[in-house]
C-alpha cells in the first residue's frame, strides 16, 4: 500500500495526441488565396489548363466507350453518346489500318506511284 501524502500527477501525454489536439484547434483563416498570374505566366497557365482538359476529355471518351462496350445497359445519356462516337472512331481507325495494302509488291507499287513513276 502506498503510504504518505504524496499525490500523483497526471501522466505525460504522447506527442501524437498533442499534434492531433493542435490540428483540431486550428483557427479558421478564411478562404484560400487565389493565385492569378498575369502576362506570360497567364498565357502559359491557360495553355496548361486547356491541354489537361483536352486530355481529360479524351480519357473520358475512351472510358465511356469501354463502359458501353461491356454490353450492359447504360443510363447516362451524355456519356453514352460520347462512348458510341468513340467506338465508331476506333472502328474506322482499325478498319483503315486493316485495309491498307498488305503485300510487299502492292506497297512498293504504291511508293513508286507517290514518286511519280507508273508501274
Amino acid at each position: 500500500m502506498a503510504q504518505g501524502n504524496g499525490k500523483l500527477g497526471k501522466g505525460a501525454k504522447s506527442s501524437g495526441s498533442q499534434r492531433r489536439k493542435a490540428q483540431k484547434n486550428q483557427a479558421y483563416k478564411g478562404r484560400r488565396k487565389v493565385y492569378n498570374p498575369k502576362g506570360k505566366k497567364a498565357v502559359q497557365n491557360r495553355e496548361e489548363t486547356q491541354t489537361s482538359k483536352a486530355i481529360n476529355r479524351r480519357n473520358e471518351a475512351i472510358l465511356s466507350a469501354k463502359a458501353i462496350n461491356c454490353g450492359t445497359r447504360f443510363f447516362l445519356s451524355d456519356v453514352k453518346e460520347v462512348g458510341k462516337k468513340e467506338i465508331n472512331d476506333q472502328l474506322k481507325l482499325r478498319s483503315k489500318k486493316e485495309d491498307r495494302e498488305k503485300k510487299l509488291s502492292d506497297r512498293l507499287r504504291g511508293q513508286l506511284r507517290k514518286l511519280g513513276r507508273e508501274v
